[in-house]
């Protein structure tokens, strides 16, 4: 809001905070790939390993799919 509103300093503030984001992000997502996720597998058997694998790309495709949907839907619109 400050920012709409014309406050320069706003603009400083949200660029620090979207430059911590770019910090974060890429080394939290290799910690889960890399020591989280790998761990907790073990507590699952194999079957429920694969189950739950399987469940998630059958979301993970759907949700592309429900995006990009939404994405033509509002083009159609304008």
């Amino acid at each position: 809001m400050r920012c709409r509103g014309g406050n320069g300093a706003a603009l400083g503030d949200v660029t620090a905070r979207l430059k911590s984001i770019i910090d974060f992000y890429p080394k939290h997502i290799k910690k889960e790939d890399e020591l989280f996720f790998p761990a907790s597998r073990t507590y699952f058997s194999e079957a429920e390993d694969q189950a739950m694998l399987a469940e998630f790309w059958e979301l993970d495709r759907k949700m592309i799919h429900e995006k990009y949907k939404a994405v033509v839907k509002e083009f159609k619109a304008k």
